[in-house]
């Protein structure tokens, strides 16, 4: 199992930013795996991320298709209710407090009457849960955000880009980032030697160790 730590930042009532915390990650002494950063604003959301040396957003509306059931229970001190939704071929389960009046939440999930205090795969493999609710009185993530660098594309082209990406490896050039940080700059010779060779197995090896993304629907491999 692997812990990572988001932060939820909400703006308004209908714009939040959902990015990774890197102060409490750092103390991981580990690489985050889910490196993206998704933005709501109204009825959509835009996730940026990264593949090699492509920085990309695409935008998609935001899934509001909760079944809520009439069921509550306790949670870090707060009433919450459940409500049930499918996003990207997993079903979810959230608990949600009322009385916090925030419809935003973690990833790309959104619509509820109340704040997201917790919500899990019901496969099991994927759960965010708030461990701190505070009021940020500094300039907001969303205001310092560089998006200049992304490309926008559809999801479907940034499927194809990795799905291509994976069929020969060992032929295109690349950076890796190990889990303590150090980078090193792969660079295809032209020629299918050894090296090659070897750099499609690793990454084949990579593929296999990970191939469970949040995203069902989407394999988006981390570089």
């Amino acid at each position: 199992m692997k812990t990572e730590y988001m932060r939820l930042e909400t703006i308004a009532k209908s714009q939040s930013i959902f990015y990774k915390d890197s102060i409490s990650n750092l103390k991981q002494k580990e690489i985050p795996y889910l490196r993206f950063i998704i933005t709501q604003k109204d009825n959509n959301y835009s996730y940026y991320g990264k593949f090699n040396d492509l920085y990309y957003v695409y935008n998609e509306p935001l899934e509001r298709s909760w079944k809520i059931i009439n069921k509550t229970s306790m949670y870090n001190d707060y009433k919450v209710q459940e409500a049930q939704i499918e996003i990207d071929g997993r079903k979810w389960i959230a608990q949600f407090a009322p009385e916090i009046p925030i419809t935003s939440g973690p990833y790309k999930f959104s619509g509820l009457p109340g704040l997201i205090l917790k919500i899990y795969s019901e496969d099991g493999d994927y759960s965010f849960e708030m461990v701190e609710l505070t009021k940020y009185s500094s300039e907001s993530y969303l205001s310092l955000f560089q998006t200049s660098r992304y490309t926008k594309l559809k999801k479907k082209k940034v499927e194809t880009f990795i799905a291509n990406f994976l069929k020969d490896p060992g032929s295109q050039n690349f950076k890796l980032v190990n889990s303590y940080g150090d980078q090193f700059d792969y660079k295809f010779s032209g020629k299918r030697d050894n090296s090659y060779k070897d750099m499609n197995e690793y990454v084949k090896g990579v593929f296999e160790k990970y191939n469970n993304p949040i995203d069902k629907k989407i394999y988006i491999l981390i570089f």
